[in-house]
């Protein structure tokens, strides 16, 4: 049962980033794990608890290996979008919590932490990236959370040029618009929806090569 619930978050995950929520059918997922459109319904009423099952899924990764009865009901994820969208609020939280004083938080651990973020939601994240027509108020939600993110990276990298560890840069929001781009590269869409899929590298391999491009462009 928890392997066939993760084969199924892996494969439907995998279409509606690749092919989009919309064009995917219930058919297409059954045959990408091979099952039967029929044994698939055994597990989910529809399409879109298979898309909430996934959300869901990001945020509490518990939530895949759960005993469930069959199939899903959609009553469990009637809150959803409320708990993902707290969900990001406590990331904001805890990643501006060194805001007011860098002292012990140097820009290795910044970056580190800020890598982690994108990487631990990266199947959400795009998920809302690549349908943003098919999740309502959750599309909006997350463009504002991007922008915050932005920020507060921003923010960050102006305080440790300040401290003399970031290297003076003539536009810093265009270079932290390239740090995040690259941490969401290595993160999100190398081992996702990649022209060149990398499925085989870890993400403990992929934030190794980030990390040291980015700690060797801009580290002081």
């Amino acid at each position: 049962m928890e392997n066939r619930m993760q084969l199924i978050f892996n494969a439907a995950s995998h279409l509606f980033i690749n092919k989009g929520y919309a064009r995917t059918q219930i058919k297409d997922i059954a045959k990408e794990i091979g099952l039967s459109t029929g044994m698939l319904y055994v597990y989910f009423t529809g399409k879109r608890d298979i898309l909430n099952f996934i959300l869901k899924g990001t945020i509490e990764p518990s939530f895949i290996t759960r005993e469930f009865e069959l199939p899903i009901s959609s009553e469990i994820f009637a809150s959803l979008d409320n708990e993902i969208m707290d969900a990001f609020e406590k990331i904001k939280k805890h990643f501006a919590a060194h805001l007011n004083d860098i002292t012990n938080y140097p820009l290795e651990q910044m970056l580190s932490d800020a890598f982690d973020v994108i990487a631990k939601h990266a199947i959400g994240c795009l998920l809302i990236e690549k349908n943003t027509d098919d999740l309502g108020k959750l599309t909006g939600y997350y463009k504002e959370y991007r922008r915050d993110f932005y920020d507060q990276v921003l923010m960050y990298i102006s305080l440790y040029m300040k401290e003399g560890t970031f290297r003076k840069v003539e536009y810093p929001k265009y270079c932290t618009r390239l740090i995040i781009e690259t941490m969401s590269w290595w993160g999100m869409h190398i081992m996702n929806d990649a022209f060149e899929l990398q499925k085989d590298i870890s993400i403990d391999a992929a934030k190794k090569v980030c990390m040291d491009n980015l700690l060797h462009a801009y580290k002081v």
